[in-house]
């Protein structure tokens, strides 16, 4: 039994130590949380109106840390801390809340992501990405796999840039979410036209993107794909190039510098150099990224050119292939680079998840093993604890039985015994009394004699029927029965009967009843016509062994 309390103690411990963590169920922060997707600033306000959350239980307060942070985020709010979030990240981390885990681990991959640190983002975001690996939460899914992606985009490792891309896309399809699908479809375009891919290919997945944007109505998105497809086309058709550019161009005033560059660009293409003058002059008073700033200066050369001014035009050009070349080796010599340091990198990543699945595998393997034995053990016990108890009950039982019969044969046989020695005694002052009445001559001393001998010896009516219910209850009432179902029997019959029960011969049974035994003999012919037996079957061996005999064995 203490092995079974200790076996029980254990799985429970096991239990509470992995349920140990709960989700709030404060109202408030659940109403907030309803209100996330759809009006996140009306979320964060509730989430403000909470006086001191930090004074709340862990439950709480790491909810509040969990959907604060979100709400924050989708607000575009500029994050600079991971404090707030590493709360909830460290409260639901290792606990069934593989939910809530997730969601703070992509948070804080997000954060870390925004503050340039794409290492710890990485590894955040991948964590967040297995914990909600068997979750139905398609959208942070997929959004997890467009974060991973844009790390991997900025790496220009675009094979891993276009998996989770893919990836992402896939979740928000599932989801029905079109403003998220036209995102993916849009980096997957850009990153085709990066890899050289069909022009029209990577056309397609554009316009998929403008079309998902527009019936999403996300109308910065959507007029970001017209600008950026205005980019694409710079080199291919001016006209509709120039008129996405002015689109983005008008729509986006910080990216103002850099859509001017291509505007410039493709006036001169069109032959119209003051508008190209125009938005070159825009792009020169600001600075540049190495792609537009050659662009600018291919611009210039193009707008000088058209003024007639060659060695201006000349000199542009100079300087635009020469920052060309140094951008294109620069490009070169980091994309070998990465390369090299992510081949290494994938390596061990390969070698550390190999390790860890083979630990995982080992730890649950264990896990198993040690609740199969312990599930078996506890059963056994169970089994044999009832087994023991089942027989314990039944010893008892028979014991109880054993005594209740040994009780009841010691009470009878101590009746039998008393009866005996109570009808022995009448018997025998019986007798000597008949003895005595025969001997005796005077008649006056023979009427003393008599009455006082009868008064003290003699059984009387009242006397016989005491005794013949003794006797009756000795044989549990076979007598009383025997009569009840042979009904001419009568009380002298049953006198009778009873003396035989006794084990009386038919001498004796003569001098008690007064009778002779031709009497005898004709009232026992009588006694077996009324019962119903053959004249042929003696009386005595009958009621031996339908009375007494049967009577005896019932009672063992």
């Amino acid at each position: 039994m203490n092995y079974l309390k200790f076996t029980l103690s254990i799985l429970l411990c096991v239990l509470l130590a992995s349920c140990g963590a709960n989700y709030t169920k404060n109202e408030t922060i659940l109403r907030a949380e309803s209100l996330l997707t759809s009006f996140p600033d009306s979320s964060f306000h509730l989430l403000c109106a909470i006086p001191h959350p930090e004074k709340m239980n862990k439950a709480d307060y790491a909810a509040w840390c969990l959907q604060y942070t979100h709400a924050q985020y989708k607000l575009y709010m500029d994050i600079k801390s991971d404090s707030i979030i590493r709360i909830a990240v460290n409260y639901y981390d290792n606990t069934n809340l593989r939910k809530q885990s997730g969601r703070a681990y992509y948070l804080l991959g997000c954060i870390l992501k925004s503050n340039k640190k794409n290492k710890e983002a990485l590894l955040a975001l991948k964590k967040a990405e297995f914990l909600l690996q068997n979750i139905d939460d398609n959208d942070i899914k997929g959004l997890i796999d467009s974060n991973i992606g844009s790390i991997y985009l900025e790496d220009e490792i675009f094979s891993q840039t276009l998996i989770y891309y893919n990836k992402s896309l896939n979740h928000h399809i599932t989801s029905k979410n079109k403003k998220y699908q036209a995102y993916a479809y849009r980096v997957i375009s850009d990153v085709f036209f990066r890899l050289n891919y069909p022009f029209k290919r990577v056309m397609q997945y554009s316009n998929l993107a403008l079309q998902l944007s527009k019936q999403a109505g996300d109308t910065a998105n959507y007029y970001s794909i017209l600008a950026q497809q205005g980019e694409l086309l710079y080199n291919r058709d001016y006209a509709r190039s120039k008129e996405y550019l002015l689109k983005g161009y008008r729509f986006f005033p910080l990216l103002r510098p850099n859509y001017a560059t291509m505007l410039s660009f493709t006036y001169s293409k069109l032959n119209k150099p003051d508008s190209a003058r125009f938005y070159l002059d825009i792009a020169s008073k600001n600075t540049l990224e190495s792609k537009y700033k050659v662009a600018q200066f291919f611009v210039g050369a193009y707008v000088a050119r058209d003024e007639g001014d060659i060695n201006k035009a000349f000199n542009l050009y100079e300087k635009a292939y020469s920052i060309r070349n140094n951008y294109f080796e620069e490009t070169i010599r980091n994309q070998l680079y990465k390369i090299d340091k992510q081949y290494d990198l994938t390596q061990k990543e390969e070698e550390n998840t190999q390790l860890k699945i083979g630990y995982r595998n080992m730890v649950i393997a264990i896990a198993l093993l040690i609740i199969i034995v312990l599930t078996i053990s506890i059963i056994l016990l169970v089994r044999t604890n009832n087994h023991k108890k089942k027989q314990l009950i039944l010893a008892m039982e028979k014991q109880q039985l054993q005594h209740e019969i040994n009780v009841k044969m010691t009470e009878n046989s101590q009746k039998r015994e008393l009866l005996l020695s109570k009808l022995q005694n009448k018997v025998g002052n019986t007798l000597q009394f008949n003895r005595l009445k025969m001997g005796i001559t005077i008649p006056e001393k023979q009427d003393t004699f008599l009455k006082e001998i009868t008064k003290q010896s003699i059984m009387t009516d009242t006397e016989w029927q005491y005794y013949m219910e003794e006797v009756n209850h000795i044989f549990d009432e076979k007598i009383k029965n025997l009569q009840k179902t042979n009904l001419k029997l009568t009380d002298s019959d049953i006198k009778v009967i009873t003396l035989i029960c006794l084990k009386l011969d038919i001498s004796d049974c003569c001098s008690l009843l007064n009778m002779n035994k031709n009497a005898m003999y004709h009232r026992r012919n009588i006694i077996k016509e009324r019962i119903g037996i053959d004249k042929d079957v003696d009386l005595e061996d009958w009621i031996f062994e339908n009375l007494v005999k049967q009577g005896l064995d019932d009672n063992s």
